[in-house]
């Protein structure tokens, strides 16, 4: 429910311009003009907050949202110049120094991920944080166990067959391609080197592993996961952590045995993960890159 305080609102109509919605309105009623909240739409309101955060007079509440949280906008000290350099000089960082990282920085991280944007409104992105090497170990263990029993039934022609269509049902088949021709090909090494204790390429050590989950029927949920991990690892970069976009674990998190070893729930889904540390080498130089294209339509 949005509540607008008629005694505070200057009708200046900026309410209703920024909301997606359109709920609160400004029209004239009777020679008299107000703003006012929309009865045909009020069910459509997101609780985003913009109406609240751009109100001059401090004049609407959003049942569910505390006036008290929303902070002063303060100007920004950053310039484009540091801003381009800190994304240019991020590097997906694969080998960690063993080493923890403090809860307080952790935490840190963790925040920049709240301060994501989410494409549906709703606050219903979460995360799981795991940072006991004994629970990372058990967790990697069941992760290869997956990987290395799909690689096992890829070579039987019949359940290939079941395989193939259980993943284009699931996942479509963009991501059918992408497992039989990118990602098993390299797990067939990773699986072997992890068995022979040489290394282990899906969790690279990593003394942290933060997982983002949503509702599996969430709009936008996969996309607000991939944002708010985006978000965290600008924010450990800014703090000199090293992190690396893992999408090989988020692929069996909706297996049995690893879900419930997580404590995900039945009606979530990982769409996001990244890997976290300190890193064990520093990169000296920056290499180049691109966008395939940049053209404007006229």
């Amino acid at each position: 429910m949005v509540n607008i305080d008629s005694k505070k609102c200057r009708v200046c109509g900026i309410c209703g311009d920024v909301c997606p919605r359109h709920i609160p309105e400004t029209i004239v009623q009777d020679d008299l003009k107000m703003t006012k909240v929309s009865t045909e739409r009020i069910d459509l309101c997101m609780n985003c907050g913009h109406c609240m955060a751009v109100c001059p007079e401090n004049a609407i509440e959003v049942e569910g949202l505390d006036a008290e949280k929303f902070t002063q906008v303060k100007a920004l000290g950053l310039d484009e110049n540091q801003f381009i350099t800190l994304i240019r000089q991020r590097r997906s960082v694969r080998r960690y120094k063993n080493k923890p990282v403090p809860r307080d920085i952790i935490n840190r991280i963790a925040d920049a991920g709240h301060c994501s944007p989410t494409g549906s409104g709703r606050k219903s992105t979460s995360l799981i944080v795991i940072d006991n090497p004994k629970t990372l170990s058990t967790l990697s263990e069941l992760i290869y166990k997956e990987y290395e029993g799909l690689e096992k039934y890829l070579k039987n022609p019949i359940a290939r067959f079941f395989i193939k269509r259980q993943v284009r049902k699931r996942k479509g088949k963009q991501m059918l391609g992408t497992l039989l021709d990118f990602v098993m090909p390299g797990m067939h090494w990773y699986i072997r080197w992890y068995k022979e204790g040489k290394s282990n390429e899906i969790m690279r050590d990593c003394p942290v592993l933060m997982l983002f989950h949503s509702p599996v029927n969430e709009p936008m949920g996969a996309h607000n996961c991939v944002i708010a991990a985006f978000h965290a690892i600008l924010m450990a970069a800014v703090l000199e952590i090293g992190t690396c976009f893992n999408d090989l674990i988020p692929q069996v998190c909706d297996r049995d045995t690893i879900k419930k070893f997580i404590g995900l729930p039945d009606d979530h889904g990982v769409y996001a993960s990244i890997t976290m540390g300190y890193p064990e080498y520093p990169f000296k130089r920056i290499p180049p890159r691109q966008l395939a294209e940049v053209r404007y339509l006229n």
